[in-house]
């Protein structure tokens, strides 16, 4: 097709106030959708400062050595010494354990689904480079975490329910001392990438993460830690299941207000 072709191809134009009052649905439709987003943005950065305030900085115990107030509950801070150690990690709270990365969780890999054998369902299936479609059936009881094994490296992903991990992806079979939104900001913040051991293929080899040295923090503290960052990730899930909604309304209104078929009152109704 050519640009004279295209530039007489017959359109139908709706008057310019009605072409405004089509925008003003579908642009509040977008900026909700775009809301959510910013929403998501900040919960997960809140997450991860809260992650890196108490397991990486020990911010409430440096506080507590330092003679100045945790600002937390006092249930909550007593969960953190007020003086540090010396580990092969560098200085931790005193009384906090270092082990191997499998002694706080185990990575497996995942199971074999090719393509042909898939059927859509409820089951979100998760590659190495995150969810890839659906299954009918799921291999782990969620909630789980999964990161690539092969072909993408160093993506981590949370998963609230029941899933199917493929074989390009590692899960995390065990929480030995961990809950799994813990070790999905722990497993963040590992550089999986730096342990490829694939030439044509990023690959990564479980064994070379497994004996990694890891913190220990307290279970309870993990607990507590889990119970805020289990909420939070609800709350991004919300709202990406809402703007799929939103977008699919969107992109089911538009030609019907285009062509005519909708109008804007009724249009008014269903965003509503």
């Amino acid at each position: 097709i050519n640009l004279s072709v295209l530039r007489s191809l017959p359109l139908p134009l709706p008057p310019l106030s009605e072409q405004r009052a089509i925008a003003h649905i579908l642009g509040t439709l977008d900026d909700r959708i775009e809301l959510n987003r910013r929403m998501n943005k900040t919960l997960e950065a809140m997450a991860r400062a809260l992650f890196k305030s108490w397991f990486v900085d020990f911010d409430p115990a440096r506080a507590k050595a330092e003679g100045r107030d945790p600002r937390l509950p006092k249930p909550l801070a007593d969960l953190f010494p007020d003086s540090y150690e010396d580990s092969e990690l560098g200085e931790i709270p005193k009384g906090w354990e270092v082990g191997t990365l499998d002694s706080v969780l185990v990575l497996q890999r995942g199971f074999d689904l090719p393509a042909t054998q898939r059927t859509s369902g409820a089951y979100p299936v998760l590659a190495a480079s995150g969810p890839s479609g659906t299954h009918n059936k799921f291999m782990v009881g969620g909630p789980g975490v999964t990161t690539g094994r092969s072909g993408v490296l160093g993506k981590v992903f949370y998963v609230d329910g029941d899933f199917w991990p493929l074989n390009t992806s590692l899960w995390v079979k065990e929480f030995r001392h961990s809950r799994p939104a813990y070790a999905f900001h722990l497993l963040r913040d590992i550089d999986f990438a730096s342990f490829n051991a694939g030439s044509a293929v990023p690959t990564l080899n479980r064994n070379h993460v497994h004996n990694l040295p890891a913190l220990r923090p307290p279970m309870g503290l993990i607990d507590e830690f889990e119970r805020v960052a289990t909420e939070n990730l609800d709350r991004q899930k919300h709202n990406d299941d809402q703007s799929k909604t939103l977008a699919t309304l969107r992109d089911a209104l538009l030609p019907k207000l285009i062509s005519g078929e909708l109008l804007v009152k009724d249009a008014k109704r269903v965003v509503k």
